[in-house]
């Protein structure tokens, strides 16, 4: 009887270990979650940051006031780009172009306006009060076809509110900066507005042939408007007939059918992965960044450049290679969000012959390069030679670009281990280190060299052995040895492993290259790269964390010049540190000093990459995987006592989900996805049980754990079996207030 008795305990136990670890899955909740995470404005101004903005990741709306009494509707495009061929910057000759808004003007005079996103279900809505009636209003970037809803529901005189297209002048806004205008550049014709079977619609031609069409139609219903709106372009031909047929096959659909199409979309994309932290204004901000990157790529449309959908004049018309490009893809590998950044995966794939063409001829055999900014097709010329061309601009000097590019490439792969990507990356990786091995030199002292090139916008930062490149280099020949180890050209990458030469340094840290010392303010911490991102030189490494440290406080201790990214910079550093408090001290500073109410980031024009890669570092509180090793909550602050996360992705392709309650770590369950060996620190105190597909765990020491999970097998790690029962769910505010973002009346 005993013996039965005990069988039936361990039974039971097992059932309820289960059911325990089943209840933790699958966080469901949505709606009433993101609410709490939606902006809310008490008002709308006239400032672009202030505005409210949808997008389907290629067209997109922000809405704000033209003045105290008009609402201003501005239509973007991510690919309305100018084609130019003459031989001028592509800051010009290829640059976004600007391309209209729509004018709301009520009857009467406005003395109330508010506004919500919904995150949910993407959409904003808003209400206008004026001495005259009311105007209820919502716009949709709908998801599943090129076409934007505007729907009006209005009260008392308000009934026939003026509104009103105006178009801009279709000419690079970096005109509007700068004084390097090219010579006989000039605007694109004017434009042509006509109506067409009801339809209004404004042609827009190009110089260098072809057009973009915007297009527009009023279904009206007693006091209610419904505003159907689209956007054509094409680089060869005129899209007018193309716009008003997407337009009347659209108005001839179901519209409850199309935005439930719209709202399913989104409600799948959500849930691919769940974040919930105690700190209401960063929560909010996290999953508006989520938002904004659906908001603002998809696969089969173009990259994300430094606006996104959301078109303001800037000086900054045209991707920036040197840094925020890399930043703004950041997010989403371990977001679990890989098929956004398809878009950037392919613009490198199709711009390879190009990428040959921008180094010089001598060098076009077998290297490629890319330079600091231009248009999507990637053409940007580099002169780098092992003796400086005194003619070079410091632009075309900056070695590293392709191959900072080609990090977050191999993050695709990691992520995935998708062995696809991973054959495409091998050979452009090849080609962007190719470079290097072509110009750099042995030095008396044995050891390889690279000559004269530029730290990404340092002052006067031209200089031997450029940390820039050599943490890059560096990198480089490691990741094709894992790539390709029997390759032709591996015992050179070895050889270049073994004696190349160390990062220069100095007693304030790490220089910005040989000759040059880290000596004024400086945004970038393109001379940090050996330690963030690529983990080169890390905290793991007890002879490091002195010089890491040391560097970090030397390039903060110069603040003139920081701006928004040298925060996301700073705390990401601070994580790889294990140090929370003061990453959490430095997206604070982030976010009081540089983030607009509407997450937007702006420096003269909008830069979006900034609050990404915020999103980001709020990712590595949470989690890391860099060195083969998984860390759970590796960042926490102090402050942070309850945490929940479904989903999270890291490189070897685990699905990782993890609990934290009354600051200590409860569960965390792992879902292989590749098969990939598991080196995991569950960060959980005390003796650790295993539960699932594969039940052995192998201590390592030091908190560190090896399981052999193979592909598609889950287990969890946990010490008491009561704490399975504790879900996946959303933790109470502990610090803050709900929807944090938007304008309010403070």
């Amino acid at each position: 009887m005993i013996k039965i008795k005990n069988i039936a305990v361990v039974i039971i136990s097992s059932f309820l270990i289960q059911i325990g670890f089943a209840q933790t899955k699958h966080f469901t909740n949505w709606q009433p979650f993101l609410s709490r995470n939606d902006m809310v404005f008490d008002t709308l101004t006239t400032r672009w940051e202030d505005g409210i903005f949808t997008g389907n990741g290629l067209l997109g709306t922000i809405l704000y006031m033209k003045n105290s009494n008009t609402l201003r509707l501005e239509i973007g495009r991510t690919d309305v780009v100018d084609h130019r061929t003459d031989a001028i910057s592509p800051l010009y000759g290829k640059a976004r172009l600007p391309i209209g808004h729509f004018e709301l003007k009520p009857n009467g005079k406005v003395f109330k306006n508010t506004a919500r996103l919904d995150l949910w279900n993407a959409e904003a809505t808003g209400e206008i009060i004026t001495d005259k009636g009311t105007i209820k209003w919502r716009t949709i970037t709908l998801s599943q076809t090129n076409v934007i809803i505007f729907q009006t529901t209005t009260t008392g005189e308000e009934k026939n509110f003026s509104w009103q297209w105006k178009p801009e002048v279709s000419i690079s806004s970096r005109a509007r900066f700068s004084k390097d205008i090219p010579a006989g550049y000039k605007a694109n014709p004017s434009c042509i507005i006509k109506n067409d079977k009801d339809i209004d619609y404004c042609r827009q031609p190009m110089l260098a042939g072809g057009d973009y069409t915007t297009a527009w139609k009023i279904v009206a219903h007693e006091n209610e408007k419904t505003f159907y709106i689209s956007l054509g372009y094409s680089q060869t031909n005129t899209t007018v007939a193309e716009t008003l047929q997407l337009i009347n096959k659209t108005v001839n659909k179901n519209l409850p059918t199309l935005i439930a199409a719209h709202r399913k979309w989104w409600h799948n994309y959500y849930s691919q992965s769940f974040v919930s932290i105690p700190d209401a204004r960063i929560e909010s901000f996290y999953w508006i960044q989520q938002y904004k990157l659906a908001s603002a790529t998809r696969e089969g449309n173009p990259p994300i450049d430094l606006m996104g959908p959301w078109f303001r004049y800037t000086p900054w018309p045209a991707y920036w290679f040197n840094l925020n490009l890399e930043l703004t893809y950041s997010p989403l590998f371990t977001a679990n969000r890989l098929f956004l950044s398809k878009g950037f995966v392919k613009m490198i794939d199709d711009a390879k012959g190009n990428l040959i063409k921008n180094v010089p001829p001598q060098y076009q055999y077998n290297a490629a390069a890319l330079g600091r900014a231009g248009g999507k097709d990637m053409v940007v010329s580099i002169k780098v030679f092992p003796v400086l061309d005194a003619a070079a601009k410091p632009n075309e000097l900056e070695l590293g670009d392709l191959t900072w590019c080609l990090y977050y490439y191999w993050m695709q792969y990691r992520y995935s281990m998708d062995e696809s990507i991973k054959a495409r990356l091998f050979p452009i990786l090849k080609r962007s280190i190719n470079y290097y091995l072509d110009v750099m030199y042995k030095g008396d002292d044995g050891k390889w060299h690279l000559p004269y090139t530029y730290s990404p916008e340092y002052p006067n930062g031209i200089t031997r052995d450029c940390n820039y490149d050599l943490s890059l280099f560096r990198w480089g020949c490691e990741t094709l040895l894992k790539i390709n180890p029997k390759d032709s050209l591996a015992e050179k990458w070895r050889s270049v492993l073994k004696n190349l030469t160390d990062f220069p340094t100095d007693s304030t840290g790490f220089r910005i290259g040989r000759d040059l010392a880290f000596s004024q303010s400086h945004r970038h911490f393109s001379h940090l790269l050996m330690i963030y991102p690529l983990h080169i030189v890390n905290w793991d490494q007890p002879e490091s964390r002195r010089l890491i440290k040391k560097s970090l406080l030397h390039w903060h201790n110069f603040p003139g010049a920081l701006q928004g990214y040298s925060f996301t910079g700073g705390a990401s550093i601070y994580e790889t540190m294990g140090d929370g408090d003061n990453a959490l001290n430095y997206l604070n500073q982030l976010l009081d000093r540089f983030v607009k109410p509407n997450t937007m980031y702006v420096e003269s024009g909008p830069v979006i990459e900034t609050p990404l890669a915020a999103a980001t570092s709020i990712q590595e509180l949470l989690i890391q995987s860099w060195g083969n090793k998984i860390r759970i909550f590796p960042a926490i602050p102090d402050s942070w006592k309850d945490v929940s996360f479904e989903n999270l992705r890291t490189e070897g392709a685990f699905l990782i989900t993890a609990v934290r309650k009354d600051g200590e770590t409860k569960w965390v369950s792992i879902k292989s996805l590749a098969g990939e060996p598991c080196f995991i620190h569950p960060n959980i105190t005390g003796a650790i049980k295993i539960k699932g597909s594969n039940e052995k765990l192998i201590d390592k020491g030091d908190g560190n754990y090896l399981i052999d999970i193979k592909k598609g097998e889950d287990v969890v790690l946990y010490k008491n079996e009561k704490d399975l029962k504790i879900k996946v769910d959303k933790v109470k505010y502990t610090i803050g207030k709900e929807n944090y973002w938007g304008k309010k009346n403070r």
